[in-house]
């Protein structure tokens, strides 16, 4: 069985498998993160762009509806990997943390919020002998987050403009952590059992602006802290076409609480508390022929339960379940191009809002749905 019969097919799965938003702000459930490419052999440049469309909507307990408040956001990733020596050496840059939402009903009109994000990674992978092999580098994570509640300028912002309420605006700035991990290896069965440790990145004196009525408050820099992430992955080929995978990461966002002194002088606590969640992802890769590989699977995305009867607004569902299917075709020798769809179920929810006199009051969501679409290309040489 020749050891890169599956390599397409897996690049899909890493690139498309999991639960956008399985725990907090995660982009790609399982994928997020993952720098396991490095393990591979053979010098290449990969380059990949996800599209999420999620279709969320609820029902506010004054008796309108809540209309699907997100745009359909994307992401962009790029590797680049070569042998030195025999030393696999690569840079990699992507979004793991990507959302875009604008609600436009009553007294929700206007509340939005917008993250984007960039991580770049620097590593490296060395066999240890007898199938074992290390890897791990350097991380570079910055983000950005622009949010705004129009209801907080009250009987001042009848019309809730965005301008006449509360906006808070985060740059972090760049900062540093790290990834390290194993893994073991099987070359005639194409087993891997791979673990890797992604590093909080401690972001300090992150920029912050909030404004209120217009007033804009710059507040003293603060310390933002990036969740850090453990990623097991396990495969093995069934037999000489076909070969299961199963992906499983755990995200932890204690550290993060997001706030700001005018939010909270206004007595609305944290801007954003997200628990901690795992996704996990499995599936099926298929060789059709020399040209065309195939897969299916499923993931499941479950956020940490706190006790607390509400979730987020921002977030309004309690966990993912998606299924996905995907295919690559060898054009040349060293040109590979990739595909893949995925469908999500967002778990049913209550979201914690406020009524038109400013009572806390919980709106339904449910029976919600999202696609995701991932179009990518490899280049070997």
């Amino acid at each position: 069985m020749k050891k890169n019969i599956f390599a397409a097919v897996l690049s899909i799965a890493s690139i498309s498998a999991g639960s956008s938003f399985a725990a907090g702000l995660d982009f790609s459930g399982s994928a997020t993160q993952d720098y396991s490419y490095i393990l591979d052999s053979g010098n290449s440049v990969s380059i990949s762009r996800s599209t999420n469309s999620p279709k969320i909507s609820g029902s506010h307990p004054d008796g309108y509806a809540l209309t699907n408040p997100f745009s359909s956001f994307s992401g962009t990733s790029m590797s680049a990997k070569w042998d030195y020596n025999g030393t696999m050496i690569g840079i990699s840059t992507s979004s793991p943390y990507v959302v875009d939402l604008t609600f436009s009903d009553g007294i929700m009109t206007n509340t939005s919020a917008k993250v984007t994000s960039n991580e770049t990674a620097i590593l490296a992978s060395r066999g240890m002998g007898n199938g074992f092999k290390v890897f791990g580098g350097l991380r570079i994570n910055q983000y950005k987050v622009d949010h705004a509640k129009p209801f907080v300028g009250g009987a001042a912002n009848p019309t809730l403009t965005r301008a006449g309420g509360y906006q808070y605006e985060l740059d972090t700035g760049s900062s540093t952590g790290f990834s390290i991990g194993a893994a073991y290896e099987v070359p005639q069965i194409m087993l891997r059992a791979s673990i890797q440790y992604n590093s909080e990145i401690k972001h300090n004196n992150a920029k912050i602006t909030e404004t209120l009525g217009g007033a804009a408050t710059p507040s003293e820099p603060t310390d933002m802290i990036s969740p850090s992430s453990m990623i097991v992955k396990l495969r093995s080929a069934l037999s000489p076409r076909m070969l299961a995978f199963l992906n499983w990461r755990s995200s932890q966002y204690l550290a993060l609480d997001v706030k700001g002194p005018v939010h909270t002088a206004a007595g609305l606590g944290s801007i954003y508390d997200p628990t901690s969640g795992t996704d996990i992802t499995l599936g099926v890769a298929l060789k059709i022929n020399d040209q065309l590989n195939a897969l299916i699977g499923t993931s499941r995305g479950q956020a940490t339960d706190d006790g607390s009867p509400t979730v987020n607004i921002l977030a309004p569902f309690k966990g993912t379940n998606t299924q996905f299917i995907g295919g690559s075709l060898k054009v040349t020798n060293n040109l590979e191009l990739n595909a893949a769809y995925a469908l999500t179920s967002f778990g049913d929810a209550n979201a914690g809002t406020i009524n038109s006199a400013g009572s806390p009051v919980a709106a339904p969501f449910t029976d919600n749905k999202g696609s995701r679409v991932t179009l990518g290309a490899k280049i070997s040489f």
